[in-house]
């Protein structure tokens, strides 16, 4: 994934700490892994897309997450009450244009907010027009995935299942960091890590190869799914993979 140009000094902001919870002069916990739950803007909630969310990480100065559609990036600095933000920049893949404008309003809103502060559990971010809510992000042990071989089930489109072709289509996680994949018709590699029920992935490269016609659309949406971060739920010994795009994956487990 590449990143892109740094956003510009609009898109730093200052968070000063509000809300309940949250004693005067001290500092909200904004650390962790967050999911963006409620974005107002002007006193009207904006809806969400169909497919897609938003994420926030905040972890020793830096910040980033995925904004519907890219994931993002940047840095902060938290004195007292206050927290700066800059350097906020983001990879640049096309999505649909529903994504893409959610992902423009939420980086815009993230970069006018002034206040910050936690209530009920959540962390609250407004601004003079705009409000971002979000939950902490809930985790998904990496021993649920790891050193597991995957094997592709079902392929989603939406509320639409379909089944699988050609060779079998497997996923792998390794503890070292590296995802190993198949789509039926290519192998695919790169790295991994894991922020909630995200898997962040890097590097990811698909192998040379002409697939035929009837493997053709299953590789073009796996390597789709698999070549960018995406959301992960682990049940029993099924594996259900959703990407930025709504596009998903189901495996199980080869045991």
């Amino acid at each position: 994934m590449r990143l892109s140009h740094r956003l510009g000094a609009s898109a730093a902001a200052v968070l000063v700490v509000a809300g309940c919870g949250t004693a005067a002069g001290s500092a909200p916990e904004i650390t962790g892994e967050w999911e963006l739950v409620e974005f107002s803007r002007g006193g009207a909630v904006v809806p969400d897309p169909a497919d897609g969310r938003a994420t926030l990480t905040v972890a020793e100065g830096e910040l980033g997450g995925t904004s519907f559609c890219n994931s993002y990036s940047g840095t902060y600095r938290l004195d007292g009450d206050e927290l700066s933000v800059s350097g906020l920049g983001g990879t640049e893949m096309g999505c649909a244009p529903d994504l893409m404008d959610a992902e423009a309003a939420y980086l815009a809103a993230l970069g006018a907010v002034d206040e910050a502060g936690n209530a009920d559990g959540y962390l609250v971010l407004s601004g003079e027009d705009v409000e971002l809510r979000f939950r902490p992000l809930p985790e998904v042990p990496a021993s649920d995935l790891e050193n597991t071989r995957w094997i592709l089930e079902t392929l989603l489109d939406g509320e639409v299942a379909s089944s699988t072709s050609g060779l079998p289509a497997v996923l792998e996680l390794a503890g070292d960091g590296t995802v190993t994949a198949s789509t039926g018709c290519r192998e695919l590699t790169g790295s991994w890590s894991l922020e909630g029920d995200v898997v962040r992935v890097t590097d990811v490269e698909p192998a040379a190869a002409t697939c035929d016609p009837d493997e053709a659309a299953q590789d073009e949406q796996v390597t789709a799914v698999l070549s960018r971060d995406f959301q992960v739920a682990v049940t029993e010994d099924s594996l259900t993979v959703t990407g930025a795009d709504g596009m998903g994956l189901v495996y199980r487990d080869a045991g």
